[in-house]
């Protein structure tokens, strides 16, 4: 269990930095994830949903996957500060299992959570709305573990609402980024 969750924070500190090509992936994970340390009603819901949710936020988010396109120092820029996310992300969970001791499976919980709003800070609007949403896996997960329907099933509302905000949203910030590009 704490190997697999450990899997799973490796893989959240991975996918900072990374469109939306990586949620499948990561809810699969977090599906395995919550097979090992849940079980009851809350876990069995998050299991159905975080394949769900994130194979529908692949879907809708995929033809905005295109940002590798720009030129090299707009990707350096972007990997940089996909780098000291990280790392603020791996600073965040050091200074709470310091502060805290809630438990190991609790902490790597925690750990996912902290990775995606570390990579929610990043300049380009598509790995923001990823890190939200792998933030979100993150507390789905938690709430497999504790048992907690109201973390569980907000975490899905917000998960359903940050993806209809993100699918209006993003052809929108598209445009606006290739109007500035091409009059600057």
């Amino acid at each position: 269990m704490t190997v697999l969750l450990g899997l799973m924070l490796l893989i959240a500190l991975a996918a900072i930095g990374r469109d939306s090509r990586v949620l499948p992936f990561h809810g699969t994970c977090a599906a395995a994830c919550v097979s090992a340390i849940g079980y009851g009603a809350p876990a069995l819901t998050a299991l159905i949903l975080l394949p769900l949710l994130n194979g529908a936020g692949w879907m809708m988010l995929r033809r905005h996957t295109g940002w590798r396109a720009g030129d090299l120092r707009a990707r350096r820029a972007a990997q940089q500060a996909a780098s000291l996310a990280v790392c603020a992300s791996i600073a965040l969970l050091l200074l709470t299992a310091l502060a805290a001791t809630p438990g190991l499976p609790v902490l790597i919980c925690i750990g996912i959570v902290f990775s995606g709003l570390c990579a929610a800070s990043l300049p380009m609007p598509l790995m923001q709305l990823t890190g939200l949403l792998s933030a979100l896996n993150g507390l789905l997960l938690m709430g497999a573990h504790r048992q907690s329907w109201a973390l569980v099933l907000g975490a899905a509302l917000v998960w359903i609402g940050l993806l209809a905000l993100g699918r209006w949203l993003m052809p929108r910030l598209a445009w606006l980024r290739t109007d500035s590009t091409s009059h600057g």
